[in-house]
């Protein structure tokens, strides 16, 4: 049984970690693999444009995706993009002596 637990396991990492480098390539605009790994936005305009970009590039995932991402059917009715944010719904920090003290209630 833990042999089988370890292999299904590792098949949900495997799969999680292909679909994050999947969709960075499909959504992040100019993004290449890289050792580190680090993507960032700085400007305002910036992030308008990667906005827009992966809003174009998901109204045309079902043409350019070679894998199974394209949008769910509901009916004759397709999904519309949904953009989700969750945050803390408070939270402080006090650098002078390194603690937190965050509400663990979070707001979408």
């Amino acid at each position: 049984q833990l042999v089988v637990f370890g292999l299904s396991n590792q098949m949900v990492v495997a799969f999680k970690e292909e679909n994050t480098v999947a969709f960075k390539h499909l959504f992040l605009k100019g993004y290449t693999d890289r050792m580190d790994d680090t993507y960032a936005v700085y400007t305002q305009a910036d992030v308008y444009d990667q906005i827009f970009y992966a809003i174009s590039q998901y109204l045309q995932l079902p043409n350019i995706s070679v894998g199974n991402h394209a949008y769910e059917k509901r009916g004759a009715e397709e999904t519309a993009l949904a953009v989700c944010q969750q945050f803390y719904k408070r939270g402080t920090i006090s650098p002078g002596n390194d603690t937190f003290d965050i509400d663990p209630e979070i707001v979408t």
